[in-house]
């Protein structure tokens, strides 16, 4: 899956968004405990404290933010509550994409503090504003602006801009994290043009950001973070239940350790990026990065011949892909750069070695065992090629 769509492995937050905004109309499913004065601050706390604990200073001050507007409409804090509830949530909304711009860090650190003290200045100023200018009425309908926008009030307004900036940083902060303040973010502009009430809100969104936090550990102990494939725990779980007929090829970066001592790790990196992608783009099952420069492809179904001929276009599309070296000047500060050869493209090849399941092969260590003996077979035949067990 290409980077910039990566946030679509994380689709099922804001489907969980609407399934639960759906079920509150629906007669036969009871929501009633999310309606609750006590559970948006037990939801809120927690993903407040979970965030911390995990060092994701976004959920953290996103629930933070959530639950000072709760605790401050509870308290009767908030001025013409009823009236202005809708500002108030798309204020929010356009801080929580602020949040998504940023990375994630200790919220006890310099960063953390700046930000807590940013939102402290925000609140103390708008509180200002609101005194001075509250004559003008802040959400009178906007009369001045184009008739296709006439209708709109100015929480409405805000909050549409919000979830636009938010799905539009999807695509350069993919991750749970940002689905999940996007989803809050929608959440907040439903509730500006439903009017839903203030306890709804902020059950869903502490739900949704402890769903977020799930989906980013889910990522961290099954996800490989510098190739964005499976982990191989992800394959050993696989593993444990696989299907009747399977095969599992692996695949071996020839002359690795070549490349990184004449170029450096960062160039390392990249080439195992780009085997990866073609790894992830074009096998027809399911890739993880096994270990180092070595991938597991776990493939399902009884045709080997088809297999077999897909991993060797994938062996071919490898070979014949000029990976071209970023230049010197794009690394980071302090990073070497051996061998000098910056902006200029390197041949990549790839050993396979393939097991299919079968009456002597049962047993996943088997077949495993199976597939590394046909790896160090095509290595010992001259690298870049495909080797089949038995």
């Amino acid at each position: 899956m290409p980077p910039y769509l990566q946030w679509l492995r994380f689709i099922w937050l804001p489907g969980m968004l609407l399934v639960l905004l759906t079920a509150q109309y629906l007669p036969w499913i009871d929501l009633t405990p999310l309606y609750s004065p006590q559970l948006p601050i037990v939801l809120l706390g927690m993903a407040g404290l979970l965030g911390l604990g995990f060092r994701s200073s976004r959920v953290a001050l996103a629930a933070l933010l959530i639950m000072a507007l709760y605790m401050g409409a509870r308290a009767q804090l908030l001025p013409s509550l009823e009236r202005d509830l809708p500002l108030y949530l798309s204020l929010v909304a356009v801080n929580l994409v602020l949040f998504t711009c940023s990375r994630d860090r200790s919220v006890l650190s310099i960063f953390g503090l700046l930000w807590s003290l940013l939102l402290l200045i925000e609140g103390v100023g708008f509180a200002w504003f609101y005194d001075c200018c509250s004559p003008l009425n802040l959400v009178f309908p906007l009369e001045s602006l184009p008739a296709g926008l006439s209708g709109f009030t100015l929480p409405q307004l805000i909050g549409g801009i919000s979830a636009f900036g938010a799905f539009a940083l999807l695509f350069l902060y993919p991750g749970p994290t940002a689905m999940g303040l996007f989803s809050c973010i929608i959440l907040l502009l439903f509730s500006v043009w439903l009017s839903l009430p203030l306890e709804f809100i902020g059950s869903v969104a502490g739900i949704l950001l402890v769903a977020s936090l799930l989906g980013a550990s889910y990522e961290l102990a099954f996800r490989d973070e510098l190739t964005g494939l499976h982990s191989r725990r992800a394959f050993r779980y696989q593993m444990l239940t696989p299907a009747w007929n399977y095969s599992l090829a692996m695949v071996d970066i020839d002359y690795f350790k070549k490349l990184n001592d004449r170029y450096g790790h960062q160039v390392g990196d990249q080439a195992l990026q780009m085997v990866a992608a073609q790894l992830a783009r074009h096998a027809s099952g399911t890739v993880f990065r096994y270990g180092g420069e070595e991938f597991a492809i776990y493939l399902a179904g009884r045709n080997r011949e088809a297999k077999e001929a897909r991993l060797e276009e994938i062996r071919e599309k490898i070979a014949n892909y000029p990976l071209r070296l970023r230049s010197s000047g794009r690394l980071s500060a302090g990073a070497s750069f051996r061998g000098r050869g910056g902006g200029k493209p390197i041949k990549i090849t790839v050993s396979i070695g393939v097991a299919h399941r079968s009456k002597k092969l049962r047993k996943p260590e088997a077949i495993l065992k199976a597939a590394d003996q046909a790896l160090y077979k095509a290595k010992r035949s001259g690298r870049n090629c495909l080797s089949i067990h038995g």
